[in-house]
C-alpha cells in the first residue's frame, strides 16, 4: 500500500492545500474506549495543546499500553522537543518553532476535525519535514484528544486532568495494576542538553547572573487571564524584597518588574534552540521558580527536585499536577469562596498526594505571603 497519497480533502474538514501529500488511517479521540483498547499498533498522537498539557502527558505516558508504538507532533517544535529522546512517545517535528495550528502551512490541524476522530478513516494533510517524519512512523491510527478539564470533579484517583485522561486512554485493567496512590512518575528527561546548558550558562554570565541565585517568575499565563497575579504590583514587590536574599529573576512573560528581573526572550530568544530545551537548561540552573499555573510552573512541578511557589487565583492545584515535596501552594480567597476546595479532587485524596495549600484571606496573592512562602520552600 502507498504510504502517501495525493488526495481531495474530506468536506467539512480545515481547509487544507491539495498539493500536500496525503496519508490515510483511523482516527479517534480519547472517549468511547477505542483508543485504550488498541493492541500492537503504531499510533500518532496529534497534541495541539499548550507547554502544561505537555509536561503533564508525562505522567500518562508510562501507563499507555507497551505493545503499541506512539509518536507525537503539533505545529509548534518548541513544546514538542520536551519529549526529546524519549523511550514511550517519539516526536516528530514539523519544522515550525512558534506553536500554531498549521494553517500557515496549508495544513490547518492535519486537515482534519476533531469531531471526525470518531473512528472513521480520516486523510491527514502533511507538509514537509511532517511528511517524510510521519512516512517513516507508519501510524495506522491518528489520536487527537482535547484533553477535557475535569475542575475538581473528579474523584481520587483520576481527580487530576492528567489522570482522568489516563482513565479514558487506559483500559480498566491495565490501570489496575499500577499504585494510583502515589504521585505518577514522569516520563519525561528534564535533564539539560549540554548545548543547551552552555547556551544558557553564556547568556546569563554576559547578563551578570554569576554570583547570584537564579529564579523563574511566571505571573501571566494565555489560556485564561483570570489566573494571572494580579497587575504586576506585588509580583514587582516580591522581586524587590528577593534581591535582598541573592535573588536575580528571569521573567518567562518578559515583563519589566524591576532592575533585578530580566526577560526570558531577552536572555535566550534568538538562541537557535526549541523552548522547552532552553526552559530544562535554565531550570538546572534554577534555585526557585514561582509562577500561576501555565506552562513554566507545570514543567517545574513536573520536573520536581526545584522550590516551587504556585500562585493560585482562580483554580486549584488539586486539579493539576502530582504533589511536589519542595513546592507551596498559595490559594486566594475567590478559589474558596467558589467552593473548589470542597470538590471531589480534594476532599477524596489520600495524605500521599495532599500538596502543601495555604487558604489566603485576600483576593490577591500578596508579596508578603509569597516571600514567607519561597523562604519556607528554600529551607
Amino acid at each position: 500500500m502507498h504510504f502517501l497519497r495525493r488526495l481531495r480533502p474530506l468536506p467539512k474538514t480545515p481547509i487544507a492545500d491539495p498539493a500536500l501529500a496525503r496519508t490515510r488511517l483511523g482516527a479517534v479521540r480519547e472517549d468511547h474506549g477505542r483508543f485504550a483498547a488498541l493492541r500492537n499498533a503504531r499510533v500518532l498522537i496529534y497534541w495541539p495543546h499548550g507547554l502544561g498539557d505537555w509536561a503533564t502527558l508525562g505522567a500518562v505516558a508510562p501507563l499507555l499500553e507497551p505493545s503499541n508504538r506512539y509518536a507525537i507532533t503539533r505545529f509548534g517544535d518548541d513544546y514538542a522537543s520536551l519529549f526529546h529522546d524519549n523511550p514511550i512517545l517519539r516526536p516528530l517535528y514539523s519544522g515550525v518553532r512558534v506553536p500554531g495550528d498549521g494553517a500557515a502551512q496549508g495544513a490547518r490541524h492535519l486537515g482534519v476535525t476533531l469531531a471526525h476522530c470518531d473512528g472513521r478513516k480520516v486523510h491527514l494533510a502533511l507538509p514537509e519535514p511532517l511528511d517524510e517524519a510521519i512516512a517513516a512512523f507508519a501510524p495506522e491510527v491518528l489520536l487527537w484528544s482535547d484533553y477535557p478539564e475535569t475542575e475538581g470533579r473528579t474523584p481520587f484517583p483520576y481527580h487530576t486532568k492528567a489522570r482522568n485522561l489516563a482513565r479514558r486512554l487506559v483500559c480498566a485493567e491495565r490501570l489496575r495494576g499500577f499504585d494510583l496512590g502515589a504521585p505518577l512518575p514522569n516520563a519525561i528527561d528534564f535533564s539539560p542538553a549540554p548545548e543547551a546548558l552552555r547556551a544558557v550558562d553564556a547568556r546569563l554570565g554576559a547578563a551578570g547572573f554569576s554570583g547570584t541565585r537564579i529564579g523563574l517568575l511566571s505571573r501571566t499565563g494565555f489560556t485564561a487571564p483570570r489566573k494571572n497575579w494580579g497587575d504586576g504590583r506585588q509580583a514587582r514587590a516580591f522581586v524587590a524584597a528577593m534581591r535582598a536574599r541573592g535573588f536575580r529573576f528571569v521573567s518567562m512573560d518578559d515583563e519589566a518588574l524591576g532592575e533585578n528581573v530580566v526577560g526570558f526572550r531577552a536572555l535566550f530568544g534568538d538562541l537557535p534552540l526549541p523552548f522547552a530545551r532552553v526552559l530544562n537548561a535554565l531550570l538546572a540552573r534554577s534555585e526557585l521558580v514561582v509562577g500561576v499555573p501555565a506552562g513554566p510552573f507545570h514543567v517545574a512541578m513536573a520536573r520536581g527536585g526545584i522550590p516551587t511557589v504556585g500562585i493560585w487565583i482562580a483554580h486549584h492545584p488539586d486539579w493539576y499536577d502530582e504533589p511536589n515535596a519542595v513546592s507551596v501552594h498559595l490559594v486566594a480567597r475567590f478559589v474558596r469562596e467558589r467552593g473548589f476546595h470542597r470538590r471531589a479532587a480534594t476532599v477524596t485524596k489520600p495524605p500521599a498526594l495532599r500538596h502543601r495549600i495555604e487558604y489566603l484571606e485576600s483576593a490577591e496573592v500578596p508579596a508578603d505571603a509569597a516571600i514567607a512562602a519561597a523562604e519556607q520552600v528554600l529551607r
